[in-house]
This record gives C-alpha cells, structure tokens and sequence, in this order.
C-alpha cells in the first residue's frame, strides 16, 4: 500500500484513470491482442482502412482487429477515428472501442509530456482521480439494522466521505448487510476510511461487524455476497 501511495505522489495529476467499468478478463483480452499487433504492423494500410470502422458491411471481428490496430498508431488521426467510433459504436463493441480509445491517447499523451502518464484501469472503472469501489458491511450476529440503525450508517457515510472528498454513489439494505458503490481519492487509505466509519457508527451501539467485503474488481451478486458473509461467519 505504501509503494502504491509513492507511485501515485510520483506522478502527481499525470494520472489516467480508465472511467467505464469493464470486465478484467476483456481487458486481458484486450491487452494481449495489442501485444500480438504491436509485432507486426503496417501503418499505412491500416490508416487507409480506418473508415471502413464505420462500414455496417464489415465483420464485427475485423472491426475489432482494427480498432486494436489503430490504438497501436501514434497518429492523431487515427486516434480521432477512434474517438468518432467510441462515440457511436457496435453495441458488441462498446468497451472494446473504449480501450482502444484509451490506449491511443495514452500513446499520443506520451509523446507530448516528459513522462508518460499512468494509467491505472480497474473492473468498476472511477472519475477523474478516484477509484470507484463496491463494498459490503455486514450487521454483527447477522441481525437486521433497524431503521434508527441505518440512519447512523447513512450520517457516518457521509460525514467521513465529505472530509475524505469521497462520493457515495449507491446505498442498499439488504436486512443484515449493505452494500456501497463509492468513489474514492486514489490518496485516501480505503481499509481505514470505512474502518473509522463502522468505528463510528459502533460508538453509537456497537451493532456493525468490523470485517468488511471491498472491491474494485466487479460487483457481486447478491447470492455471493452472502455466502462470502457465511464463510466469513465460520471462520
């Protein structure tokens, strides 16, 4: 954590942080077909056949390949073909489009500056200088938080996210647990933050458990998150 922490104050604002939230394994997916075009590409033909991106007659699978290529191209104009066809793409291709999109304006921003930005890419995505997270707190015994209870949950949530420049995206109950969607400054320690949040919310009852579920990767279902809170419980 604290070597994450270095590394972000060493690139200051030269910071990119991928917005939309996109499956791990797609962009896996995505990394290693970049790795492969990189090794042999011709430049020029594939400049020549940027538009057909746009012709409803071509394969989605060559239009895929294409969009890998010209993100490999550090040119301007294939990064504005890029641009116009993540603004309008094959719905099968919308979060391919937007890693090409990303990779070619890394590629052209690296040029321009001295030090080539960081780009930091996680499942949910963020905004800006924050990460986005989901995270699940969880009643103590498992016993359902009473509406005064919630309350509290709610005021703590955002007191600490107002002092922590953090934004609350999404609350639910769901009886014996709830479930947050937030937004939080890379700079921001996340384990302590929502720790001092129960530690708060405990001081009013001591009826939150300590152990929390938080992830940036995707959001479970509702049927993971409890069998992750049973196995928690047996440990």
């Amino acid at each position: 954590m604290e070597s994450y922490k270095e590394k972000i104050k060493q690139y200051g604002n030269n910071i990119m942080v991928l917005e939309e939230e996109i499956d791990l394994k797609l962009q896996t997916e995505y990394l290693k077909e970049s790795a492969v075009v990189k090794k042999e590409i011709d430049q020029t033909q594939v400049l020549k056949d940027k538009n057909k991106l746009f012709d409803d007659g071509m394969s989605l699978n060559e239009k895929r390949k294409l969009l890998t290529k010209l993100a490999s191209i550090n040119e301007v104009e294939a990064f504005r073909t890029l641009e116009a066809y993540r603004n309008k793409p094959d719905k099968s291709l919308m979060e391919w489009s937007v890693l090409a999109y990303q990779e070619s304006k890394m590629l052209l921003q690296s040029t321009l500056m001295d030090k080539p930005p960081l780009f930091i890419s996680t499942g949910l995505g963020g905004k800006g200088m924050k990460l986005r997270y989901f995270v699940v707190i969880k009643a103590q015994a498992k016993k359902y938080f009473t509406d005064f209870q919630q309350q509290i949950i709610i005021q703590e949530l955002d007191y600490a996210f107002n002092k922590n420049k953090a934004e609350l995206e999404d609350l639910r109950f769901f009886g014996y647990f709830a479930t947050i969607t937030a937004l939080v400054p890379l700079e921001t320690g996340l384990k302590k933050l929502f720790a001092d949040i129960i530690k708060s919310c405990n001081e009013m009852g001591d009826f939150v458990d300590t152990g929390m579920l938080i992830t940036n990767s995707a959001k479970p279902t509702l049927n993971q998150i409890k069998k992750a809170i049973d196995s928690s419980n047996k440990k």
